[in-house]
Formats: structure tokens, sequence, C-alpha cells
């Protein structure tokens, strides 16, 4: 994959300039998109601010990885990568986009370290928000690998990829750094001890480059738990939650109290990774899907929904049919057919600011 060229940045320049929603560059210069954590609550530009965002998974994986992956969307995502994708994501109404950055691929002691594909996945980042989307860079500890095992908390390498990257945007906090994706152990006291050592370190590691832009940190139980979790005593620090279903009582409102809701009430929280299907999925899902976005604007809780360049048949992703944009649809279909999902729904809540009643 080859870096991104000046030429290409312009040209999306040029086309982020038809569209009503996007910023100058010189508006951008300026620090459009800066965010800032005040008490409980986000803000950007000095604006209250709930994210709005698709994820993407073009560099999740190492490259000498893709080979040996369960599943080959991963390599499809990153062969077809495309810096007109957060032109698309902009037109889809997004504010925010996540980036997951694979650990063996960024970190310099890594036997799969590739400088090359570090380099692009930063350009990425950096297309991104000059087309004017704040950036979720999330470094990504799974292997993916079959048989390799998913890293419990952040460790050595996580902190090695973020010396590499943090100080590179240090000064734009338009970049919210997700210190590790979905930290495996289960919720309890000892572990939450362990979690907070873990994550303290690597929030130190960030803060010793000289960068204050806000940090996040996944909660337990692979990402999903937030609830008892210690605060990380940084006033720029959020909280993520990944609330997938798991099974109906995934599906509702209590569930979303005892994984993230409680705690958001003292904390400030963002979903930084969600869909439907693939795990669970049922009859209620689309009504259970729209009560759960009510539910998120209710509590003042952003999002960003999955995925924008993986599609697989169940996974009631945003899009289908990758790379030709399709918008999933929850009309006519069943949950384990290609094009069933919540992308309708999402694209025009991000669009208007108006939530449906029922699933689109």
């Amino acid at each position: 994959m080859n870096p991104l060229s000046f030429g290409t940045v312009i040209s999306l320049w040029a086309a982020v300039a038809l569209s009503p929603c996007s910023a100058s560059p010189q508006e951008l210069t300026n620090g459009r998109g800066d965010v800032e954590v005040r008490g409980k609550e986000l803000f950007r530009d000095g604006r209250p601010w709930l994210p709005h965002g698709y994820y993407q998974i073009a560099f999740e994986v190492a490259p000498a990885n893709l080979a040996r992956v369960d599943h080959q969307f991963w390599r499809t995502a990153q062969e077809l990568f495309s810096a007109q994708e957060y032109t698309e994501m902009r037109r889809a109404g997004a504010d925010t986009v996540r980036i997951q950055i694979s650990q063996a691929g960024a970190d310099p002691q890594s036997p799969i370290f590739d400088a090359n594909f570090l380099n692009n996945a930063i350009h990425a980042v950096r297309t991104a928000r000059d087309v004017g989307l704040t950036v979720i860079i999330c470094v990504q500890g799974e292997s993916h690998v079959p048989g390799a095992r998913n890293l419990d908390l952040p460790g050595p390498g996580t902190r090695r990829v973020w010396t590499q990257i943090a100080p590179l945007f240090a000064t734009d906090h338009g970049v919210m750094f997700e210190l590790l994706n979905e930290p495996v152990p289960q919720a309890n006291p000892q572990n939450w001890s362990l979690w907070k050592s873990a994550m303290t370190e690597t929030l130190q590691t960030v803060r010793g480059t000289g960068a204050s832009n806000v940090v996040i940190a996944d909660g337990l139980g692979t990402g999903q738990v937030l609830e008892g979790a210690p605060l990380l005593g940084d006033p720029q620090v959020a909280y993520a939650s990944h609330p997938y279903a798991l099974q109906q009582h995934g599906q509702t409102r209590e569930a979303w109290d005892e994984k993230f809701g409680a705690f958001a009430r003292h904390a400030p929280v963002i979903i930084t990774e969600w869909h439907f299907g693939g795990y669970f999925c049922n009859a209620k899902t689309p009504v259970a899907t729209v009560e759960f976005l009510h539910y998120l604007q209710d509590h003042r809780i952003g999002v960003v929904v999955g995925t924008w360049d993986w599609a697989p048949a169940g996974f009631g992703n945003a899009r289908w049919g990758f790379p030709d944009g399709k918008f999933s649809t929850f009309a006519g279909r069943s949950c384990h057919e290609p094009g069933y999902g919540l992308g309708r729904t999402i694209e025009s809540w991000y669009k208007t600011g108006r939530l449906p009643d029922l699933p689109e």
C-alpha cells in the first residue's frame, strides 16, 4: 500500500469543498475540531459535543499477518483503503473516525514491525483531519491470527507504540488516543486494580511525550464494562464501552445501565465501537437498536458505529458490499443476510440530529 500523495490530499480538499458541512483549510489550520473534557462532558471547539462516527479496520492487522488472519475482510479493507473514504464519511454525516492501528505492526521491537505500514496509518490520520474529522487513534492488540490470544491489558509494546505516535499529534487536539482496544479480563476488584495500574502507566507514557490530548480508556470484559472502573486521575480522560449484545439481555436498558450507563453519571463515556448481529440478533433487534440510540442521546453519550470497511453477512454493519458503500437497512431483511443493518438509521441521525422512532 503506497503512502498517500500530496496530490491526493489536494483532490480531497476539492471534493470536500463541495460539501455544506465541510470546513475550510484555514479553519482546520486554526484548530477546528479540537476536543477537551470538561467534567463529565466532551467539548469540541468549545461547544458540548457527542461524537457521531464510524470506525475503520484498514490498519487493524499488520501486513505480515494478513495471510494468516481468520477472516479475509481485513485484507480487503487494507488493500482497498482509499483516502476518499474520509470524505465519504463526512457526506454520511460523521464528525469522527476511529482508526485502529495494529500494535504488532507499529511496535519497533515487534518481529513484524512495518515502518511503511505505520507511516501509512499516520498519513491516514492526518488526511482524515484535513477533511474535518475528529480522529480516535486506537492501538489494536488483538492478533486475529488463529490460536493467538488477545492482549489482557496495555503492556510495554503498547507503550512503545504510543511513544511513536503521540508526539506526532501533540499539537492537534482533534486527535484522541484510545490506549488499547478491549482489555480482556472480566470486571472484578482485582482486575480493576490491574487495569488502573496498566492504564496509568500507559497514560503517563503519553503525557511524557508532551501530548495533552484527550485519552480514552476502554473498560474490562473485552471492553464491555465500565461499572466499577476506578477513575484515572487525569482531567483529560474519557472512558469507552463496546456494549455488544451477546444475548437477549444485552438489548435492554438494564444491560446498558449495568455496562456503562450508571458509570456515565460521574465520568465522560464514549461508545467507541458498536454494531449488532454476529453475536446475537433476533426479531427485537431493529427496535432495540433504535432504543439504544435514544438511550445514548438521553445520557449524552457519543457513538462510533461499525464498520466502514468491513461487510461480512450477519454482522449488522452500517455499510455492506465494501468498497461500493451501500448503506444497510432493516427493511425486508433477516439478521444473517448481507445488507441487513443500522446504516440508514445511523446516517439519518448523523445528518439531521434527529433520531427516528422506528428503524429505517
